[in-house]
């Protein structure tokens, strides 16, 4: 089994999101301009704290009534794990059922984030029958205009 994430935003969530992308190394190398924009942004950071992640949804995410998503074929691939691959899960992509049924994504991220003008699933999306994405092995945190749905 792989391992699955969820939205809960815990202190080890916290603490990968607080760290810096750059190691005192790197900060070293970089020329003035570049560390005074690094240290813009973490001090935005500080000010403006994580209060809220939705994770991607990715093939093989699991759903509150026991369905896992479809491996996408169509669209792009994210690393997932070292060496592992998977489809994103998109507005309109299928979950399957241990009892052979199968429902369609109908909630996304909206159009702040598409793929092929399909919004990108989350953890937290529904599907036509009502059941929710609650986790998935990607770990990934992302936007705010969640749980949006495509009209028209």
């Amino acid at each position: 089994m792989s391992t699955q994430y969820t939205n809960e935003l815990n202190s080890a969530v916290l603490a990968e999101l607080a760290r810096s992308p750059f190691t005192s190394a790197q900060l070293a190398e970089m020329n003035d301009e570049a560390r005074v924009t690094v240290a813009e942004q973490e001090a935005y950071n500080r000010q403006h704290p994580v209060n809220a992640i939705y994770r991607i949804a990715v093939g093989g995410s699991f759903t509150l009534r026991g369905g896992v998503v479809r491996e996408p074929n169509r669209t792009g691939k994210i690393q997932i794990s070292a060496g592992q691959r998977s489809g994103i899960a998109l507005e309109g992509g299928w979950v399957d059922y241990p009892d052979g049924s199968a429902a369609r994504i109908v909630t996304s991220a909206g159009k702040t984030w598409t793929i092929h003008d399909r919004g990108v699933a989350l953890v937290g999306s529904t599907q036509a029958n009502g059941d929710v994405i609650t986790s998935t092995r990607m770990n990934v945190p992302i936007t705010e205009d969640f749980p949006a749905s495509r009209e028209g």
